[in-house]
């Protein structure tokens, strides 16, 4: 059963919206990883190890298709608050 009120135009512009959305994330991950690229020589070891177990800790999460992306990100915020604060706190 169609929702009230929503034609095909409605429909289709649901899906372009989606798809713009998607191709601006796609853009800033690309934009994310050329930058990160510049910007890990610079980096000292320490933040470096600091930087790869919280990316990791997200991809993990990621990872697991039983759980929303927003349960993933309060695991992971959860797992990394405590190293952040410490870390800005320095």
């Amino acid at each position: 059963m169609r929702p009230r009120n929503c034609d095909e135009s409605d429909m289709s512009d649901g899906n372009e919206k989606k798809d713009n959305l998607l191709e601006q994330i796609a853009d800033v991950h690309e934009q994310f990883i050329d930058v990160m690229n510049e910007r890990l020589p610079e980096i000292g070891e320490r933040e470096l190890e600091l930087y790869l177990g919280v990316l990791g800790k997200l991809v993990a999460k990621v990872e697991q298709r039983d759980k929303t992306l927003r349960d993933a990100a309060q695991e992971v915020f959860g797992e990394v608050a405590s190293i952040v604060m410490t870390e800005l706190s320095r």
